[in-house]
């Protein structure tokens, strides 16, 4: 096997094994590892350790079928190794040859060649009996029952199985507007939403499309973009972003004529805040701090608080997500995301408005938080017909992966007198 062909899938393992080994977020892994990769073959590497890890409960039964002792620890790499080979045969149509003589090569190269007989035998008899290994409802080992068991509570079993099949896809890239939609529609060859983003064709590469240098659009999610269109007009006002990176919803605010400040506890994302705004032509008060720290005479007409949450909703993208949630995760976020409903209540002028998302699919940090807080807050119902398949009955936006988006909450609060 040549290098040019082997590195790539060494680089992969090396990221399946940071991301589930060592619970490493695996954007940050790639960021460390694929920097000396071809655009082609990050490609490759982004969705092969993308795909596996999405599939990884599914792979995972099927080795406990076909492995009769579990490994050594010392042998942690051996299992990675057999993950990707079986996610290439099955999910990413590579030839089985092809799969497994480089499964046998990458252990080889890693010095593991005393398993090498084991990785040999065991991907050899998957491809016997590998019709037998996958059953059509294996899809759901794929989902902590934990988290499982939650959406089933709160959406039923059918719904709760949609968003496990949903977040086997790999999702779409859409992106917001400055102006001009119908023009950029037409330009991207892009398909249009009901609520305004541009869904864009599959397989494009982002930096040379036109618009992109010149700050016409930006990277972002259908979902992630209802909450700044549940604001009344926004011209003139004094409005704050509450953990505003990447600064998509920062941007939005500032296209609909709001005076932005910015906050951002971390400087990092904060600087990635600032470069997204200046592509842009976009102007913010960018204020990296705790958001609950604000200055005490500083008054708000309204504030977006996209608050901290287990991300929940966003598992098509980041599938390690899996592998790094706990329930304990969402009572620690509760804290916090209450903690900011209460900040905002003491800088929000009186009868002004709050706008409340996560990118979560848990009802504890959305439905659950906005309970906690009704002596603070009127809830106003959002009546925006654009955002009509996605209301629910209290009044609030639901968003769901097998809708074509991410999982979103979104609920619009007045201050009470």
């Amino acid at each position: 096997m040549t290098k040019e062909i082997l590195f790539p899938r060494l680089v992969a393992l090396n990221a399946l094994f940071e991301v589930i080994g060592k619970k490493q977020n695996l954007d940050d892994v790639f960021d460390k590892q694929t920097n000396t990769l071809s655009a082609q073959d990050k490609a490759f590497v982004r969705m092969l350790v993308t795909t596996c890890l999405r599939r990884c409960g599914q792979i995972d039964k099927i080795l406990n079928t076909l492995i009769e002792k579990p490994l050594p620890n010392k042998a942690k790499k051996v299992t990675d190794i057999l993950r990707l080979a079986i996610c290439q045969i099955e999910w990413m149509e590579v030839p089985p040859h092809a799969a497994v003589s480089t499964a046998v090569d990458l252990a080889k190269e890693l010095k593991l060649d005393f398993y090498t007989k084991l990785i040999n035998g065991v991907l050899r008899t998957f491809l016997r009996q590998k019709e037998n290994l996958i059953k059509e409802d294996d899809f759901i080992f794929n989902t902590p029952k934990w988290l499982f068991d939650i959406w089933e509570a709160s959406y039923a079993k059918e719904n709760a199985f949609k968003i496990c099949q949903a977040n086997l896809t790999q999702p779409a890239t859409f992106v917001s507007v400055k102006d001009d939609v119908i023009l950029w529609e037409k330009k991207l060859k892009a398909k249009q939403t009901s609520t305004g983003s541009l869904e864009l064709p599959a397989n494009v590469y982002i930096p040379e499309l036109e618009g992109f240098n010149e700050g016409a659009w930006w990277v972002q999610d259908a979902a992630a973009a209802l909450p700044v269109l549940v604001f009344d007009d926004l011209k003139d006002k004094y409005v704050a972003d509450f953990c505003a990176a990447p600064g998509g919803k920062t941007a939005a605010l500032i296209v609909k004529g709001a005076k932005v400040d910015a906050f951002d506890i971390s400087e990092k994302r904060m600087k990635r805040v600032e470069e997204n705004l200046k592509r842009l032509n976009l102007t913010a008060n960018l204020i990296v701090s705790d958001a609950n720290k604000i200055e005490n005479d500083k008054i708000y007409d309204a504030i977006l608080i996209d608050a901290p949450c287990s991300a929940t909703g966003t598992i098509r993208r980041h599938p390690d997500l899996y592998f790094h949630r706990t329930p304990e995760d969402i009572k620690k976020l509760n804290i916090a995301q209450l903690k900011l409903l209460k900040t905002a209540h003491k800088h929000l002028k009186e009868n002004g408005t709050v706008v409340y998302c996560t990118c979560s699919l848990q009802k504890q940090e959305g439905e659950d938080i906005i309970e906690q807080v009704k002596d603070l807050f009127d809830i106003v119902p959002i009546n925006d017909k654009r955002l009509d398949d996605f209301r629910t009955p209290e009044g609030f936006i639901r968003t769901f992966p097998y809708q074509n988006m991410d999982g979103f909450f979104i609920a619009k609060l007045k201050k009470k007198s």
